[in-house]
């Protein structure tokens, strides 16, 4: 169990730095469809596998020198997950611009009850 753990934590450890320096580089319409491809040759994870995954995503991605960052996670998620592949990313935006404006995410938004002036799903 725990030799899995830690090459999941590898594995994530480093699809996200490759994912930092590729979405600096690239806009979602170019990188999108790589991670998606790379994720459907991924396992399909069930909801407790995910769930796990999302947590070691989030540990990860908390130790970048920018700090977290919700469009990183999403995109790491998705190169990572079969499941996550298939979905739509949803960016949420607000017009005032600024640190803070915008969130990204896969799935519903059920919870998250911040008013966006403009939603994509790609």
């Amino acid at each position: 169990m725990l030799v899995a753990q830690l090459i999941e934590l590898v594995e994530v450890l480093a699809v996200g730095i490759r994912v930092d320096r590729a979405r600096s580089r690239r806009g979602p319409d170019r990188l999108l469809p790589q991670l998606r491809a790379r994720g459907a040759r991924s396992r399909l994870r069930d909801a407790a596998a995910r769930a796990r995954l999302q947590r070691v995503i989030g540990v990860v991605d908390r130790f970048f020198p920018s700090g977290g960052n919700c469009y990183r996670r999403a995109l790491m998620e998705i190169a990572l997950d079969a499941g996550a592949a298939a979905e739509p990313l949803h960016l949420g935006l607000q017009a005032h611009g600024g640190p803070g404006s915008g969130h990204a995410w896969l799935g519903d938004r059920s919870g998250d009850p911040a008013p966006y002036d403009a939603e994509l799903s790609l």
